[in-house]
């Protein structure tokens, strides 16, 4: 497929994304030319497990492959694949979206299991890395779901999807805006208790902490300053803990609207950031 522009939609929970690029002589490398673009229908939003999506959700996410459908339509990549995440997984009407989007656009549907999700997630985060660390370990915060990888080079030696999201975490302890302490608290709480599952190297082991998709990129735009989606920017950006926890302090005690003026922000992120 070297040479072909090829396109690939990330269905996330929270964030909807396409990539168009073509791959490099090695089959690997995207070329400098990809192009990437976002959309923040929230699907999962109200989501009971076991139960269907919301109706204004769903309406929400059709919207959004519509829009995806017109660029792929205009610049006509030669293969499309689309991967649904956890919200799907979720769903009662998780199959019959997936199969109604693959009959509409024609495009390969399909949903990922969360072992898929997550090896996805690291090669994606590693495919312009180029030589990989030696060692690191890849996450992936997403609206429902949050993935763990361990690698040796290129090579995958534990991975795990946790239960864990934004959305989730948001819908679950925050009723307040802004958060109460409490609230805040009781996050806390919940992700400390289900990180206690997430994959590591061995204690004293040095590795690389690799952040992928949209929280971590969104964090980045945010201590960047950022005006609009810049990935070519926030791509390879390097976060401290310090930063984060300054950045933390500011946003918990801001409501929704304040967030929302903050350069980097998208406003649909604002209440779950």
């Amino acid at each position: 497929m070297s040479g072909t522009l090829c396109g690939a939609l990330d269905l996330g929970s929270n964030t909807f994304r396409l990539m168009l690029a073509s791959a490099g002589p090695d089959g690997r490398e995207p070329d400098a030319a990809r192009r990437i673009w976002q959309e923040i229908p929230r699907i999962s939003e109200g989501l009971t497990p076991g139960e269907p999506f919301q109706g204004k959700a769903l309406a929400r996410a059709w919207k959004a492959l519509e829009g995806f459908g017109e660029i792929i339509d205009r610049e006509k990549p030669g293969r499309v694949l689309a991967g649904a995440t956890m919200a799907f997984r979720l769903a009662s009407d998780g199959p019959a979206f997936v199969a109604e989007a693959a009959s509409r656009f024609g495009w390969r549907t399909e949903i990922l299991s969360g072992a898929e999700e997550a090896r996805l997630s690291a090669f994606g985060a590693l495919n312009s890395l180029d030589p990989p660390p030696e060692r690191s370990v890849v996450f992936d915060v997403g609206g429902r779901s949050t993935e763990f990888i361990v690698l040796h080079g290129r090579a995958i030696t534990a991975l795990e999807s946790l239960p864990v999201g934004v959305v989730g975490l948001k819908e679950a302890f925050v009723q307040n805006d802004p958060p109460s302490p409490s609230e805040l608290g009781a996050v806390e709480e919940s992700v400390r208790t289900t990180l206690a599952g997430a994959p590591l190297p061995p204690e004293g082991e040095a590795f690389r902490l690799i952040g992928t998709a949209g929280t971590v990129t969104t964090l980045a735009s945010m201590l960047l300053g950022l005006d609009g989606y810049r990935p070519e920017l926030t791509h390879g950006a390097e976060i401290c803990r310090a930063a984060l926890e300054r950045l933390y302090g500011e946003i918990s005690r801001e409501t929704a609207a304040q967030r929302a003026l903050r350069p980097g922000l998208h406003p649909m992120r604002a209440d779950v950031v």
